[in-house]
């Protein structure tokens, strides 16, 4: 062992201090790469769950149904006005 209790070369108390700082901020960046890796598997999770897609599918045809809709009514208007109004 060493001046510090950890296994290093250090020799001054200041240099103990700095390793002991550098150790505390690698801890805590794994800590936080971890945490980030399990929000992201948390967030696929629930992104891909099959009723969830299948929800969001369903509005999107509802929603484009509507639209084809409506699109072929105002077509079918302009067809008729046109057909009125010939000159």
């Amino acid at each position: 062992m060493t001046l510090c209790g950890w296994p290093t070369e250090c020799t001054e108390l200041s240099c103990c201090e700095s390793y002991i700082f550098r150790l505390y901020l690698l801890i805590f960046t794994f800590g936080v790469v971890i945490v980030a890796i399990i929000v992201s598997a948390l967030w696929m999770l629930f992104e891909f769950r099959p009723n969830y897609r299948n929800r969001l599918r369903r509005q999107d045809t509802e929603e484009q149904h509507r639209l084809e809709e409506r699109s072929f009514e105002e077509t079918k208007y302009l067809r008729r006005f046109s057909e009125l109004n010939e000159l």
